[in-house]
C-alpha cells in the first residue's frame, strides 16, 4: 500500500470548528471546493508532540484502523481516511478563528504548529447541504472482569465496573450517574436509561451535533436544542439493538483482554525480559499478524501475541461511536428506523510502553473507589 499525499491547499477561512478531544481537534469544510465538500480535518493538539516521522506514522495508524481494527469491528464501521499538506500559518489562523468557540477549559492546548500532515475523513456530522443529527458515543468498557488472577484485595473489580469506580478517582464521586454495561445491554429500556444518564453528565462520553454545530459542553446537554429528544433517544436505542455493534464490541473487549491487567502484566515482564517484545513499540506487521492469530485461534498464544491481544483490547475500550441520522425527524415514519450511518473513530494503536502506566491507573482507581466504599455492603453493583 502506497502513502498518498492529496495536493490540495487548504484556506483557513473556509474550516469551522466542529469538536475536539484530549488528543485532536476537527473541522468541518465550509468551502465551495467540490473535492473537499462532506469532508472533516483532523488535526493533532499541542500535547502530541509531532515528530520527523510524522508521514509514516500517519499512514500506519491509517493502516491499523483499516485493517487491524476494522478486520476485527467489520470494514464498514471504518471511514476512509486522506492526507494532506498543512503550513504552520494555515494552523495558526485556525488557532484564531476557533478560539472564542472552543470550550474553555479545553483553550489552553492549541493546534500543534509543527505537524504538516492533516487527516481528512468523511464528515459524519452534517453530509453535505442535508440536515442531520449525529450522537458521538465514548462507549468504554462493557463488561464485568471475571479473571481468576484478581487479587482478592480486588474483588471489587468483578462487581463493580471500571467506569463507575473512576467517577471517584477523576470526580471525588460526584460524577455521571451513567453505567457503560447499561448502554451495552440487550434491553431498550436500560440504553435509554444510560442516555438519560449521559444526558445530564455527558462528560467526554457524549456529544450531539445537530447540522454539524455541538449543542452540549461536558457538564451538560441542551436538550431543547435537539429535535425531539425525547424521542431520539428511543430511536437511537432502536438502532444500537439492530446493529449490534455494541454487543459485539463487548464480546471483542473480553476475549482479547481474558486476563485483566493484574494476569497480563506479568506476562509483559516475562516477554520483556526473555526479550520476545522489543524496548521499541510494535509494527504495523506486528499487529497484522496478532489480529489474524487472534481471529485463526489455530496455536496457544505466546506472551507477545497476549500483550498485543491486551493492547487491541485497550484501543477497543477508548473508540468514538458515530450515529448520524439524516433528515431528523423530517423523514422520520414511527415503526420504522430512520436512515442511518454508525462509523467508529479514534482509533489509533495503544503504546506497548505504557503498560506499567496501564497497571498503575487500574489499581488508582480501585483504591480510591475502596477508600470511599470499603465495605461490600456499601459498594454499587453493576450488571451486565
Amino acid at each position: 500500500m502506497e502513502f498518498k499525499l492529496q495536493d490540495i491547499s487548504l484556506d483557513a477561512s473556509e474550516w469551522s470548528y466542529s469538536g475536539e478531544g484530549n488528543m485532536k481537534i476537527v473541522f468541518s469544510y465550509t468551502g465551495n471546493d467540490f473535492k473537499l465538500a462532506g469532508w472533516l480535518l483532523r488535526l493533532d493538539k499541542a500535547n502530541n508532540h509531532s515528530s520527523s516521522s510524522e508521514q509514516h506514522k500517519r499512514y500506519e495508524n491509517s493502516i491499523f484502523s483499516t485493517h487491524v481494527i476494522g478486520s476485527l469491528t467489520g470494514p464498514s464501521y471504518i471511514l476512509p481516511q486522506k492526507f494532506v499538506p498543512v503550513t504552520p500559518l494555515f494552523l495558526t489562523q485556525l488557532n484564531q478563528r476557533c478560539l472564542a468557540v472552543r470550550p474553555a477549559h479545553r483553550v489552553h492546548v492549541l493546534i500543534d504548529l509543527a505537524q504538516q500532515i492533516g487527516v481528512l475523513m468523511p464528515n459524519m456530522l452534517k453530509p453535505g447541504n442535508e440536515s442531520a443529527v449525529t450522537v458521538e458515543l465514548k462507549p468504554k468498557w462493557g463488561y464485568l472482569p471475571t479473571s481468576s488472577h484478581i487479587c482478592a484485595a480486588n474483588e471489587v473489580k468483578r462487581r463493580v465496573c471500571r467506569y463507575c469506580m473512576h467517577q471517584y478517582l477523576k470526580h471525588q464521586g460526584k460524577g455521571s450517574e451513567f453505567c457503560p454495561l447499561d448502554l451495552f445491554s440487550t434491553s431498550q429500556d436500560r440504553i435509554v436509561r444510560a442516555l438519560d444518564c449521559l444526558a445530564q453528565s455527558p462528560q467526554n462520553n457524549l456529544r450531539v451535533f445537530v447540522d454539524g454545530i455541538i449543542v452540549n459542553t461536558d457538564d451538560s446537554l441542551d436538550t431543547c436544542k435537539i429535535p425531539q429528544w425525547d424521542l431520539l433517544k428511543h430511536v437511537l436505542a432502536q438502532i444500537l439493538l439492530q446493529e449490534q455493534f455494541l454487543i459485539k464490541l463487548r464480546q471483542l473487549q473480553k476475549s482479547l483482554d481474558p486476563l485483566d491487567i493484574e494476569g497480563i502484566y506479568p506476562i509483559y515482564q516475562r516477554a520483556v525480559a526473555n526479550g520476545k517484545l522489543a524496548d521499541c513499540e510494535p509494527s504495523i506487521d506486528d499487529w497484522l499478524q496478532a489480529v489474524e492469530q487472534f481471529r485463526s485461534q489455530t496455536t496457544c498464544p505466546t506472551d507477545k501475541q497476549m500483550v498485543l491481544q491486551f493492547l487491541l483490547s485497550t484501543v477497543l475500550k477508548d473508540i468514538s461511536v458515530l450515529i448520524m441520522i439524516k433528515q431528523w425527524p423530517h423523514h422520520y415514519t414511527p415503526g420504522q428506523l430512520p436512515e442511518y450511518r454508525i462509523a467508529i473513530v479514534d482509533t489509533e494503536p495503544k503504546k506497548l510502553s505504557k503498560m506499567p502506566k496501564y497497571l498503575e491507573r487500574y489499581q488508582s482507581i480501585v483504591s480510591t473507589y475502596l477508600k470511599h466504599h470499603p465495605h461490600p455492603s456499601s459498594q454499587k453493583q453493576c450488571y451486565e
